[in-house]
């Protein structure tokens, strides 16, 4: 019975501690061991037999037994120890559980610190653009009131200038400012609730329908129909018009005399206001600012103007007149033409009426871009004053007696204006044209015998345009209020830059065929820029006016023509020279010789060149030399621009 029971135990205990083989390999691959008792197919009578495989092994059975006690007693210290370590995890899970828990509220602390910290920011950043908007709307609004502004004052004058036009039944000029006026009155058509501005448009109506029954008395007084409105009589002359002012006009030489020395004080106290106040700020976003001097000095010319011609239209209107003439020319003196930027060579300063004078070997500074935002205003200036001008002198011959009329001339004061504009202009001009001296120098330095590649543009072209992006559109930003005095600037830009480019050209010499190749690339660089001068770095591309784009074709063309005729061989002559004729319109001896020069030829070889190209130029008129002559019918641009410069200095000699 015991038997039984012990079998029924094992039997029991082996369905217990029996794995599945997938655990089994797993418990194997793990920890891995060679004991027959850690082995899952474990027989005990084939253990015991190998522990005793002979009667005389029996002898060491009580060795054996305790072994495998003490091996029992281990298992069991094993067992009981997993087991303890086992009751101990619970707690440590706790533990850990808990310390879990802990990190993952601190985690959600920060992360809330984190989200709110975001909120703010967010709400910086919102608060920040939300002004950033109100500024942008402001400024928005700023620049429609200055161009409303603008508007209103073109208006204003052009319904001044139309109403005293068709007083004069001026047609031709009425006809081109009518529509000028009702252009600018488009700009109005959401203002007309404004009682100011429906009363200019009303004038505007008005002077319309004024103009309509002129023409038409007009043509019905030059063909009269037959059977038809004789003339009426002319009213006789009121005997008592004008004879209480002449009871004021010998007195009002105090009133004269007064406002002389008012205009004297008016005209210092703008020069102190602006030695104080220094130029006006550059403005990138607007035109070049006007003065505003200017403006107080016409307004107070209106209103002595409007007195004096209350109390007279006689002789009195003709000293204010006068007196007017005076400091129109020290205004445009002392702060217009006083205050233009100076420029200074090695060898001392050059003011304004030096500007015209040769600087072959001087280095002029480059203006300041305040400087240049100075000079801009000033041109503006002039030329708000120019046309300001000619609207004072339209004033006062409708407000003198007729006979007096011939004697009211603004035009000097007119043409001074006229010459600080150039003179601002020139300045402009000189000081890109000074920039881009060294380059062209550099130019002229280079080994062009030794290129023996060519690649993309030179450093000196790359200079030349940087010096060109730097200035111009500062200018042209300036000069927006006044875009026909940046035609002016472009036009006189290259017809000074072409001619010293196509000068210092003929230096470059001796040139290989590689090098004429390179130089022929560069040329054609600068031709692309200077095209796109007009509008160079602007968002808003215009076309060049055509003035300017010709005077460039023909310049930087006659260049290319240039390096063409060096890069062909000049063997056979016939061939060669006929060619140089062929590509330069303007050809003759002297630029024949520059290009011999510039292909590295002896005078030896250039005599019999030189005297078969006098064979083949056209016969010059009679009593006269071929060369000279034709060099005299069609000068080159560098003697153009010599005499251009010439004639401009004896003027302002004159002047």
């Amino acid at each position: 019975k015991m038997e039984e029971e012990e079998l029924e135990f094992v039997e029991e205990l082996e369905a217990v501690l029996q794995l599945t083989p997938e655990v089994q390999l797993a418990i194997e691959q793990v920890f891995p061991s060679q004991d027959p008792l850690d082995r899952a197919d474990f027989n005990a009578v084939e253990y015991i037999n190998t522990l005793f495989p002979t009667e005389q092994s029996l002898a060491n059975i009580d060795e054996v037994v305790n072994k495998i006690r003490l091996k029992i007693r281990r298992l069991d210290d094993n067992i009981r120890t997993v087991v303890r370590g086992q009751t101990n995890v619970g707690q440590d899970g706790r533990q850990a559980l808990e310390e879990a828990q802990k990190a993952i509220q601190q985690l959600f602390g920060k992360i809330k610190d984190i989200k709110d910290k975001a909120e703010k920011s967010e709400q910086m950043v919102k608060e920040i653009t939300r002004d950033i908007k109100q500024l942008d709307h402001a400024k928005r609004h700023l620049t429609t009131s200055i161009t409303t502004l603008n508007h209103l004052h073109m208006l204003a004058g052009g319904v001044d200038s139309l109403e005293a036009m068709t007083r004069r039944r001026q047609y031709g000029e009425v006809a081109n400012l009518l529509q000028g006026v009702m252009n600018v009155l488009e700009h109005f058509h959401k203002y007309m609730g404004i009682p100011q501005i429906r009363q200019l448009s009303e004038r505007v109506k008005a002077a319309q329908t004024e103009l309509g029954q002129q023409i038409l008395a007009d043509f019905e007084e030059a063909f009269p129909s037959q059977g038809t409105k004789p003339k009426k009589p002319k009213a006789p002359d009121n005997p008592f018009h004008g004879i209480v002012s002449k009871c004021f006009e010998p007195h009002l030489y105090v009133y004269i005399e007064s406002q002389d020395k008012n205009l004297g004080e008016l005209i210092d106290r703008f020069v102190a206001d602006f030695k104080a106040q220094g130029p006006p700020k550059p403005n990138m976003d607007e035109g070049g600012a006007v003065l505003p001097s200017c403006a107080d000095l016409f307004v107070y010319y209106k209103k002595c103007m409007v007195q004096c011609s209350q109390l007279s239209t006689g002789e009195p209107m003709i000293a204010l007149t006068t007196i007017f003439q005076k400091y129109l020319r020290e205004y445009a003196w002392k702060i217009l033409s006083g205050n233009l930027p100076k420029t200074t060579t090695s060898s001392g300063g050059l003011t304004i009426s030096s500007l015209l004078k040769e600087k072959e070997g001087s280095e002029v500074a480059k203006f300041t871009l305040e400087e240049l935002c100075l000079i801009c205003s000033i041109l503006s200036t002039a030329e708000y004053c120019l046309a300001t001008t000619q609207q004072l002198e339209e004033k006062l011959k409708e407000k003198v007696d007729v006979s007096l009329t011939e004697r009211i001339n603004l035009m000097v004061e007119m043409d001074t204006f006229s010459t600080v504009i150039s003179s601002s202009i020139q300045l402009l001009v000189q000081d890109l044209d000074a920039a881009c001296d060294p380059a062209l120098t550099a130019m002229s330095k280079m080994q062009w015998q030794n290129v023996e590649h060519v690649g993309d543009q030179s450093p000196y072209v790359t200079s030349v345009i940087l010096h060109i992006k730097q200035n111009v559109p500062i200018i042209r930003d300036n000069l927006a209020s006044t875009r026909k005095y940046f035609t002016q600037f472009c036009i006189k830009f290259a017809n000074s830059f072409i001619p010293k480019f196509i000068t210092h050209l003929f230096k470059c010499k001796p040139i290989s065929m590689v090098g004429a190749e390179q130089l022929l690339l560069d040329t054609h660089s600068l031709k692309m820029v200077l095209l796109d001068l007009p509008s160079i770095g602007s968002q808003v591309v215009r076309k060049a006016p055509a003035s300017y784009t010709k005077i460039v074709v023909k310049g930087m063309t006659r260049a290319e023509m240039i390096l063409k005729v060096v890069m062909a061989p000049h063997e056979p002559l016939v061939v060669f020279v006929d060619n140089y004729i062929k590509l330069l319109t303007d050809c003759n001896t002297e630029t024949f010789q520059k290009i011999l020069d510039m292909k590295g030829l002896k005078r030896s070889e250039q005599s019999s060149m030189l005297e078969l190209l006098r064979q083949r130029l056209p016969t010059p008129p009679s009593g006269a030399e071929g060369s000279s002559s034709l060099s005299l019918m069609t000068p080159t641009p560098e003697q153009e621009s010599s005499r251009i410069r010439k004639l401009e200095k004896l003027i302002k000699k004159r002047l």
